[in-house]
């Protein structure tokens, strides 16, 4: 009886071909003999002309991975690592995939086969590290977040990509401060007069005021 299907996913770029010669007609006589043997219904995947660099440049494995993560196909074949993926990052994330979805994924170069204890124990330390990371790169962006918070730092006032402030809005707004005025006062003077906002709005608050000229000074 069937195990289901098994993609077999064969890969080649011109560069690929000329330094190791391996054709895609190899690959596949490869991929169908080990999915055929590990009683797999073998699907060939033909991805032609394509980089390894990253697998947003290659749809034939990107919908594959979906057929496979939504259990349309039970496994997938792939003669070596650097058919599947050169950036560590695209690899953990498959793996990831293969363990969440539980579908076999097999590299025949490693002897990496998620169908074998070793493979699975493999797989399992390697979805442990995706998810390492993931949570780490959360945490570098929590910490980031109260630091701005802390420091009372405003995106689009001290951060980011700033909006023009008119040279004569910002003048005035130094002038009155150094005046004496307070940010409030400064503030609501410039909605007695109706003056836009920075960003085109219709009130002008004191913290507004206090940032542009804050930014202005350490300028």
């Amino acid at each position: 009886m069937s195990e289901g299907i098994a993609y077999c996913y064969a890969r080649v770029s011109t560069q690929m071909q000329a330094e190791d010669g391996m054709s895609l007609g190899a690959q596949e006589k490869q991929l169908i003999a080990a999915a055929e043997l590990a009683g797999y219904e073998a699907v060939i995947l033909r991805e032609e002309g394509r980089s390894g660099k990253s697998i947003t440049g290659r749809p034939v494995l990107r919908q594959a991975l979906e057929d496979l993560d939504s259990g349309k196909a039970k496994a997938l074949f792939v003669t070596r690592l650097d058919r599947l993926a050169r950036s560590t990052r695209d690899f953990l994330s498959i793996v990831d995939r293969s363990h969440k979805y539980e579908w076999r994924l097999a590299l025949l170069d490693l002897g990496l086969d998620t169908g074998t204890y070793q493979g699975r124990f493999v797989v399992t330390i390697m979805s442990a590290m995706a998810e390492m990371e993931r949570g780490m790169i959360s945490m570098r962006q929590r910490d980031v977040h109260k630091d701005r918070r802390d420091n009372k730092k405003v995106w689009g006032v001290d951060l980011g990509p700033l909006p023009l402030v008119k040279l004569d809005i910002r003048d005035r707004i130094t002038s009155e401060r150094d005046a004496g005025l307070s940010y409030k006062m400064i503030a609501d003077n410039l909605n007695n007069e109706a003056i836009p906002t920075v960003l085109g709005g219709a009130k002008w608050y004191a913290s507004t005021v206090r940032h542009i000229y804050l930014r202005k000074q350490n300028a």
